[in-house]
C-alpha cells in the first residue's frame, strides 16, 4: 500500500524515471505475495487487478485493530470503495422451500453478449435462472435468483472477452458491446445511478498476446463543471480523447470497465 501511495503522490509528475522506479517497485512488492506476477510475461489486466485490491484489503481487520490501539481509525479503500455484496436466493419449485447465501465482491464479472449494451448485461445477470437441485421435499429443479444487497461508490464491471474452445486454445471475442455511459442498477438500497469514468482495453487478435490501454476521465476538469475530456494511457503515452470517442471506439476492445455513484 505504501509503495502505491507512492505512485498516487507522483501522478501529475513529469519526472519518468522517478515513476519508472516506483513502479518497479509496486510490482516487485506485490511479485513478493504472487510469484506468479513476478516474470515479464503478459499476465491477465483482471486477475492482476482482482489479486491487487484483494492484497490491500486482506489486512484491512488487523489494520483497524492497530488503529484502535493507537486512538486512529482506518478505513480501507477498497472495502470503502469498491467493494459490494450480493444475495443469491434459492426456491424450489415443488415445495417453495428457500435458501439464501450473501457474498461479498469487488467487481461482477458479465458474460458478454455481443450487439448488446453493458446494461442488459447487468440485466442478464440478475435474471432469475433455472437450476438442478435435489430438495428434502423430492423436487429437483429451483429457482435462483441473484440481486445486489449493498451498491459500491465505484461499479468495476469485467466482460468476459476471452474463452476456451473445444480444443483448450484461449480465444478472443472481437464482436462490439454497446458501452452505456450511465447505468441505472436497482438494489435492496433503491436505485442508485452510475457514470461511466474509465475503461480497460485489450488491444489484439488473440488470448495469448496483445496490448493494455487505458481511458479515463481527465482528472483536472473542474468536478462542478463537467465536460467531456478524456484521457488516453498508452504506456508513456497520453493523448487526448473524449468519452464519446472512447465508448464508440472500444466496443470490441473493452474489459474493465469503471463507473462512479452519482450520489
Amino acid at each position: 500500500m505504501r509503495h502505491f501511495m507512492a505512485l498516487r503522490d507522483v501522478h501529475l509528475s513529469t519526472d519518468r524515471q522517478t515513476k519508472g522506479r516506483l513502479l518497479q517497485s509496486f510490482k516487485k512488492a506485490f511479485s513478493d505475495q504472487e510469484p506468479q506476477f513476478r516474470d515479464d510475461q503478459q499476465k491477465d489486466a483482471h486477475e492482476f487487478l482482482t489479486t491487487v485490491l484483494n492484497q490491500i484489503s486482506s489486512p484491512a481487520s488487523s489494520l483497524t485493530e492497530t488503529a484502535a490501539r493507537n486512538s486512529r481509525t482506518y478505513t480501507c479503500p477498497v472495502e470503502d470503495n469498491m467493494a459490494f455484496k450480493m444475495k443469491s436466493t434459492r426456491t424450489c419449485k415443488s415445495c417453495g422451500d428457500q435458501s439464501r447465501r450473501t457474498e461479498e465482491f469487488t467487481n461482477l464479472s458479465l458474460n458478454l453478449v455481443p450487439g448488446s449494451t453493458v446494461e442488459n448485461m447487468i440485466e442478464d445477470y440478475l435474471t432469475e435462472t433455472e437450476l438442478e437441485y435435489k430438495c428434502s421435499c423430492g423436487g429437483n429443479t429451483s429457482r435462483m435468483r441473484v440481486e445486489f444487497e449493498t451498491m459500491p461508490r465505484v461499479l468495476i464491471l469485467h466482460l468476459k472477452r476471452f474463452c476456451y474452445t473445444s480444443s483448450y486454445e484461449l480465444m478472443k471475442i472481437h464482436q462490439p458491446v454497446e458501452l452505456s455511459r450511465d447505468l441505472v442498477i436497482s438494489s435492496k438500497q433503491g436505485g442508485r445511478c452510475y457514470s461511466l469514468c474509465s475503461t480497460i482495453s485489450h488491444l489484439g487478435y488473440s488470448g495469448e498476446e496483445g496490448h493494455y490501454i487505458c481511458d479515463s476521465i481527465d482528472q483536472e476538469d473542474d468536478p462542478n463543471q463537467p465536460t467531456d475530456h478524456w484521457l488516453t494511457f498508452n504506456d508513456s503515452k497520453v493523448t487526448k480523447t473524449t468519452g464519446w470517442s472512447v465508448c464508440e471506439r472500444r466496443q470490441r476492445a473493452a474489459y474493465i470497465l469503471f463507473y462512479t455513484r452519482q450520489d
